[in-house]
């Protein structure tokens, strides 16, 4: 029998996290197995406070709450880990639901190839009237790569980690990295870099609420700026600063997004493969900045 601690951290997402509980209650074949879900609200409201208590009163698992006053999204993972007595620990953002056999086969998966860490598939789901060519899109889109096999993200809207790895403090979210995101891929690039064994798994499956804010090119563009300029930032904090890393970043991201705007005006008749160029694009222009340690600000 083992135990899981499913951690969470939320910010006035209110009906969307009531909607992840559910689901998480509904898990199957997990019976055998002791599972407590650990909420930390990010909102100095304390708006998720109502929404967990109408859930805390069941048979199946345990619930912890608790309050990060501090906007910082590294600090509300890492309290969550430090409330965590389970054998493992499990992410899951609060706008997404999790399929019934989610912990199944993260666990089974972990337990098969002999894991430290899984990685699961997070599929989106849109409103109705959201235009096809934006549901294609690329970000929406994020393939975790076949069942066995190193994963093609790092991510914690979907893992399973051996809890071993963040006793003592041993590795924790970047606090630095907690207004700008991207904390999840930092911390998970240098696991890898130390040797920590990912394993992807597409058959864990979670679903993220794509809103209409989100649904649009405005927001795409805020999003690959944050990403390519962290994936940028990371790499060159892991290679402590070394001015080769710095030189090849700063030349790839100009180069690499000229190429991809030119190649985005050319396709520009075809929506779909126009816009994945022109994000591209932006990704990585957005790594020129990161080389002078500036840095995009995803929660403000």
């Amino acid at each position: 029998m083992a135990k899981f601690s499913i951690c969470i951290a939320t910010y006035k997402r209110v009906i969307l996290l009531g909607k992840l509980l559910d689901s998480l209650l509904k898990q199957n074949k997990v019976s055998e197995h002791l599972i407590e879900i650990i909420i930390i609200d990010n909102d100095i409201d304390r708006t998720a406070q109502t929404i967990q208590k109408e859930f805390i009163k069941n048979d199946r698992f345990e619930f912890k709450y608790d309050f990060e006053p501090e906007k910082n999204i590294s600090l509300a993972r890492n309290k969550a880990i430090s409330l965590a007595t389970g054998d493992f620990i499990m992410f899951i953002d609060d706008d997404e639901v999790a399929d019934e056999h989610w912990i199944f086969y993260l666990y089974k998966t972990f337990e098969e190839y002999k894991a430290d860490a899984v990685i699961g598939q997070v599929k989106s789901y849109f409103n109705d009237d959201t235009p096809e060519w934006i549901k294609k899109c690329y970000v929406f889109n994020r393939s975790i790569n076949i069942t066995g096999r190193p994963p093609s993200n790092l991510n914690s809207g979907n893992c399973l980690f051996k809890r071993e790895l963040f006793k003592d403090r041993k590795y924790t979210f970047d606090p630095a990295y907690g207004i700008t995101g991207g904390s999840d891929f930092h911390l998970f690039s240098i696991m890898k870099k130390d040797g920590v064994k990912f394993i992807g798994c597409e058959e864990a499956i979670s679903y993220e609420y794509v809103p209409p804010s989100r649904a649009n090119i405005k927001w795409l563009i805020k999003r690959v700026s944050r990403t390519g300029n962290n994936y940028s930032r990371t790499l060159i904090e892991n290679n402590n600063y070394s001015i080769k890393i710095k030189f090849q970043e700063l030349t790839k991201g100009f180069f690499q997004g000229i190429i991809a705007l030119i190649l985005a005006g050319i396709l520009f008749f075809f929506p779909e493969y126009s816009l994945r160029w022109f994000l591209i694009s932006i990704s990585n222009f957005s790594k020129v900045p990161a080389v002078f340690k500036i840095y995009k600000q995803e929660y403000k």
